[in-house]
């Protein structure tokens, strides 16, 4: 019970993460807004956070150098509440948009970097599993309330949306209250964290990314699928993204307990799923077939995104970690980021269909499970004593 306080403060952290991708449930309306303007520049209100996120995640270990963890994740949220709040008063003008988008992107990065850091600071054993499923599944289900209330709101103006960001407030006062005060560079010097696991660093870094572009796959062509093909239009794509998203804070929510029964099989068993269900959607072209799709995307990410998580704890000690974290969550981006070229690149050589993209990532999910049950079964990376009698 000690520890409550800390788990309500990170998952609220993690609830309004997300809330960066809010304008894009009212991509019509900003578009219409600025009428005089090129659609790819108004759009970069969707894009550019992406972008600038990375800044953020590689900034975080640069300043742990001064600040307490403690501290930079007050500071990001406060900077992400002003950019959202910017972004409504200034909401006629595009280039003071597109500045708030830039800071808004790299406070997400930061505290992106900063929640997994947190609770391996705060929990050990398997107690830290189930609150990074617990904090996991928090980012998916915050994505689906910000998207709900956020197409409500935009119904009487697009720019309503970033009234959304209020919400920030309650996880920065639950930060203020709860967050440990102990500075990093006091805990680090208590600590035996003085050490490096390259391969598991390289491996965690590769299968994020190809999670990532496989993953990604459902946000650049669903609508694809589901609209081409006649089964339905953007309020249905809608609607079965959002239940992907419950269903993935669902499965994150108890990755303890899958944990448990996978072991280091874990992102096989996320490959292997994804793989399966997205070959299925891609043959059974279908409204069926698209939630399977759907399905498959979204039960991996509620193992892999937990997995990752607790993963950088298995390639560094804590003097390190912070660095790890911001290496390999970079790496994952680009993977986001490279996605469509990936896969529609692949897919041109057998057809540029939905069904088809589909149809490849589902090969290429598989053949990652196969990988990744390859190199689980040689043994973890050792932990320091020090570190094993605390987990």
């Amino acid at each position: 019970m000690k520890h409550t306080p800390l788990k309500v403060a990170i998952s609220a952290i993690c609830f309004v993460n997300l809330l960066y991708m809010i304008p894009s449930v009212a991509v019509s309306g900003m578009v219409a807004a600025f009428p005089d303007q090129p659609q790819n520049k108004v759009l970069l209100l969707l894009t550019l956070p992406n972008l600038t996120g990375i800044a953020g995640i590689v900034a975080e270990p640069w300043m742990e150098r001064w600040f307490s963890r403690r501290t930079l994740s007050i500071t990001a949220l406060a900077v992400f509440f002003a950019s959202g709040l910017a972004s409504f008063v200034l909401r006629e003008n595009l280039p003071a948009l597109i500045a708030a988008s830039v800071i808004m992107g790299a406070a997400y990065g930061m505290q992106a970097a900063l929640y997994p850091l947190l609770v391996n600071d705060g929990f050990q054993g398997e107690e830290r599993s189930q609150v990074m499923g617990l904090v996991s599944g928090m980012l998916q289900l915050g994505r689906v309330a910000a998207t709900l209330v956020g197409g409500m709101l935009a119904r009487r103006g697009w720019y309503n949306v970033y009234l959304c960001f209020l919400a920030v407030l309650i996880p920065l006062v639950l930060a203020v209250l709860f967050l440990p005060r102990q500075s990093h560079s006091e805990q680090l010097r208590q600590q035996d964290g003085d050490w490096f696991s390259f391969s598991e660093t390289v491996r965690l870094a590769v299968e994020g990314f190809a999670f990532a572009a496989l993953f990604f796959m459902v946000n650049t062509h669903l609508s694809l699928y589901v609209e081409g093909y006649g089964l339905g239009d953007t309020a249905l794509t809608g609607l079965i993204s959002a239940l992907g998203c419950v269903l993935a804070g669902l499965i994150s929510t108890g990755f303890a307990w899958f944990e448990r029964r996978t072991g280091r099989f874990t992102m096989t068993w996320a490959f292997g799923i994804l793989g399966v269900l997205y070959l299925a959607g891609g043959l059974w072209i279908s409204l069926p077939g698209a939630v399977l799709c759907v399905a498959g995307a979204f039960l991996g990410m509620g193992l892999f995104s937990p997995n990752l998580m607790l993963g950088f704890s298995r390639c560094a000690g804590p003097r390190r970690l912070a660095a790890v974290t911001a290496m390999v969550l970079t790496v994952v981006n680009v993977g986001y980021f490279a996605s469509p070229y990936i896969t529609g690149f692949l897919a041109g050589f057998v057809g540029e269909s939905p069904a088809d993209v589909f149809r490849v990532a589902g090969m290429l999910g598989l053949v990652c499970a196969v990988g990744s049950a390859v190199t689980s079964c040689r043994p973890g990376v050792s932990l320091p004593a020090a570190e094993k009698e605390k987990g």
